[in-house]
């Protein structure tokens, strides 16, 4: 798994999400100010891929199935509207999912993206963004924030039963 943080520039995130489908490797796109940090991604990557080997997704593709475990939500819908790209978003978490071999730096500069990694470190508005609230990260602290988000990916498995 390949990500990198990009900014959106003066693209229009409709063409961004018309150009994606038409590339060689398989992407997900994400807004990445509600994506806690590159661990977030890595788990929810590795969580649909075992589900898509289990035969228990929930998902068609591979890369609405990334969707769903990042936003930590059992629906799809609600799935897509808290990970998913939006008009106004500036910010864009890029996966590269396949080919092994793919160069995500290629990937960028073909969808006219400048990468910026400091777009998907983890703080505490993006958790807030994510869906925790002021007394769960209060509890554990912010340092400790990606954790609580990353039991949520994990957790998404369960909700999906």
């Amino acid at each position: 798994m390949r990500c990198a943080g990009a900014l959106l520039g003066k693209k229009d995130v409709n063409d961004l999400l018309k150009l994606a489908p038409s590339l060689d490797e398989e992407v997900v796109l994400m807004d990445a100010d509600v994506v806690c940090g590159v661990d977030h991604i890595g788990s929810a990557v590795s969580h649909a891929r075992r589900a898509f080997e289990r035969k228990s997704n929930a998902a068609n593709t591979l890369g609405m199935e990334v969707i769903l475990y990042a936003s930590g939500e059992r629906q799809i819908s609600k799935a897509k509207k808290k990970m998913g790209l939006h008009q106004g978003t500036k910010h864009i978490a890029v996966i590269v999912l396949s080919p092994e071999d793919a160069e995500v730096d290629d990937v960028l500069k073909r969808l006219g993206l400048d990468r910026d990694d400091s777009l998907l470190e983890c703080t505490p508005e993006k958790g807030k963004a994510f869906g925790l609230g002021d007394p769960e990260i209060a509890a554990i602290g912010a340092e400790r924030m990606q954790e609580l988000v990353l039991e949520k990916v994990a957790f998404v498995e369960l909700l999906k039963h």
